[in-house]
């Protein structure tokens, strides 16, 4: 150790040197320093070129997450667009009301619709229970242009209508 005198007589490089024996001070001379530098970066580089680096947050982890949010925009997209057309079931009997429906659709898809808005009623007039729901679901179940459906906003009829995506014709041409 050194007194009070002394140590304030070291400059700072002596200081590290003798408090960090274990230590060699850096130094830009230091061929040593500048070897092992060069031999990393040539090392670094090799490296880089074998394994390309790949932006990570440009990669593709889970394609099925990526599917799962294109679905949920497309049914957003859905919810939020207004029907094209209309078709109101009020007063048609059961087989009046399957004919419509089955003729409605299909006239849609060939018009290029993508939603159509099917109003049925809420069936507070039925007798026992809601007939024409049960008819359109059914219809739109079985019908292969007809796409997602569901209720239409409080809005736009809420229970009393369904709204229901047009699935594009089927090209045959290839």
């Amino acid at each position: 150790m050194y007194t009070l005198e002394e140590e304030s007589k070291l400059t700072t490089m002596e200081y590290e040197e003798q408090s960090m024996p274990c230590k060699k001070p850096l130094s830009s001379n230091n061929s040593y320093q500048k070897a092992s530098n060069d031999s990393v970066s040539k090392t670094l580089e090799r490296w880089l070129e074998i394994h390309e680096p790949v932006d990570k947050d440009k990669t593709k982890e889970d394609p099925e997450a990526d599917d799962r949010l294109d679905s949920i925009s497309a049914y957003s997209r859905f919810k939020r667009m207004l029907p094209q057309d209309e078709l109101d079931l009020h007063g048609l009997y059961a087989e009046e009301a399957r004919q419509m429906i089955q003729t409605f659709i299909a006239n849609s898809a060939a018009r290029g619709l993508e939603k159509v808005s099917i109003i049925h009623g809420k069936g507070n007039h039925s007798q026992e229970e809601q007939v024409l729901i049960h008819i359109v679901r059914e219809e739109l179940e079985k019908n292969p242009q007809a796409g997602e459906f569901d209720f239409a906003d409080s809005r736009h009829g809420g229970k009393g209508a369904t709204w229901v995506r047009i699935r594009p014709p089927i090209s045959r041409d290839k």
